[in-house]
């Protein structure tokens, strides 16, 4: 686990979460990049796991995935994850005075991030998701005040934009939750280190 920017009383606490296959230093730059020194950055490592898509491959991976059409969830896999994430953050807060605790990721990471900041026991407060898909989730009333910004690229050939966009509509809800297409693919480009900064920043 790597944390950018410790600090005792840090104007928020963000988890960052990598996706399939990667580990916690893919998203260094893209983090020092936001220039946000103000805030900490937590950015932990997936386990290795069998991934039943990739032949049953170990690869580091918050979750099992079945096919890219995601129709079936790995809610065992998604919940440990969760209560892995949580006490990360509980080992955080014992040291951190925060403020505000945002959460965010890219693809399969992405993906944990918006199950883990809408069902957590942790009142997250800003959810980014790069290239990623909200999972199979029962919405609580207490989310509704969180704030989404998701970013697809719209010639993604890994998860499909078709299928984020379904994905989303029960974050529709959401009166914060903003979507915003580039064209681009499964990537992350310069001008979402504009937009992500600017919507951390945002009170």
């Amino acid at each position: 686990m790597l944390t950018i920017n410790p600090q005792p009383s840090p104007k928020a606490i963000v988890l960052w979460l990598h996706g399939l296959g990667a580990d916690q230093n893919d998203f260094v730059d893209f983090i020092n990049l936001l220039n946000l020194k103000q805030f900490t950055f937590i950015l932990p490592n997936a386990p290795y796991r069998k991934i039943t898509m990739n032949q049953g491959v170990e690869m580091r991976g918050w979750y099992d995935i079945e096919s890219l059409n995601f129709e079936k969830q790995d809610e065992v896999g998604l919940k440990k994850s969760m209560i892995f994430i949580e006490s990360i953050l509980e080992k955080q807060l014992k040291i951190s005075n925060k403020n505000k605790l945002f959460i965010g990721g890219f693809s399969q990471g992405a993906a944990l991030a918006q199950y883990i900041g809408l069902t957590s026991k942790f009142n997250f407060t800003k959810i980014v998701s790069l290239s990623g898909y909200c999972p199979d989730i029962q919405l609580s009333d207490k989310k509704s005040n969180l704030e989404i910004q998701a970013i697809h690229g719209v010639d993604d050939n890994v998860i499909n934009i078709n299928l984020a966009k379904a994905s989303y509509e029960k974050l529709k809800i959401i009166k914060n939750f903003v979507l915003k297409e580039y064209k681009m693919g499964h990537e992350v480009i310069n001008e979402e280190i504009f937009d992500v900064r600017n919507f951390l920043l945002r009170d």
